[in-house]
């Protein structure tokens, strides 16, 4: 059967830190917010009034997202049988050391028709295959760490070239979750653990972290009000733009 227990990777993976540039500035924040701070209240059919709605100053935050990607191989035996077609006068045939009779339990003959004068019966014979799976698997964990999807490209021209002193600079601003390393490692594990049968007989296996990266995306975040003093928080990605 297969190990339950959770996969450690085979290496030490060193994590990497990216902060995501930061695209548009306060002040493109607010022409966002003016287009958009109506939504936040009411319905479809009733809404308050663009010059109803007070506006914060908005507060850039970094938040976090952990990437892990990583490389599972396993070696296994499963069990399984094949079917093959024989005479209709074999009875019993012998391969190896083993022997498989061609009746079923109730010592019916399995026979099936070819053609006029001509039958062939079923023999079904168990065997123990030995077989491999090699997986590549990822997942991204947001500053709440909940799985989620990442929308962003990396490259040259989408992150800061100094990440730390970004960071440094928001300190008072950054959302981290507080899911430990070896725990991001073990819910990875644990995708790949999902992708076997549980019924098979693992000889060897082999996890490795491929990547590892801590990333910092800046969102925008600001509190409006109505007439009426009730609070709606808006978010706004600072990489796109993007009402949250």
């Amino acid at each position: 059967m297969a190990s339950k227990e959770n996969l450690k990777p085979d290496n030490n993976p060193t994590k990497q830190i990216v902060v995501l540039k930061t695209k548009l500035m306060p002040q493109d924040i607010v022409e966002i917010l003016n287009a958009k701070k109506t939504s936040l209240f009411g319905s479809a059919l009733r809404r308050p009034k663009a010059d109803e709605i007070s506006v914060e100053n908005p507060q850039l935050f970094m938040e976090q997202v952990i990437f892990v990607s990583g490389n599972y191989d396993v070696d296994f035996d499963r069990e399984s049988s094949y079917t093959v077609k024989v005479d209709s006068d074999v009875r019993e045939v012998t391969i190896g050391n083993k022997q498989f009779t061609v009746a079923n339990a109730s010592g019916v003959w399995k026979k099936m028709k070819l053609g006029v004068g001509m039958t062939k019966q079923d023999l079904e014979i168990g065997v123990t295959e030995k077989a491999v799976k090699n997986s590549t698997d990822s997942l991204y964990l947001d500053n709440h760490g909940l799985e989620t999807t990442f929308p962003y490209s990396i490259n040259s021209d989408s992150i800061e070239n100094y990440a730390q002193r970004v960071l440094d600079v928001n300190k008072e601003h950054i959302r981290k979750n507080k899911v430990e390393d070896r725990k991001v490692f073990s819910r990875l594990g644990r995708k790949f653990k999902d992708s076997i049968p549980s019924d098979i007989e693992i000889n060897q296996e082999n996890f490795t972290i491929t990547e590892f990266l801590e990333i910092f995306v800046p969102i925008y975040e600001t509190e409006c009000y109505d007439k009426k003093k009730k609070v709606a928080i808006a978010r706004i990605d600072a990489v796109t733009g993007t009402f949250l």
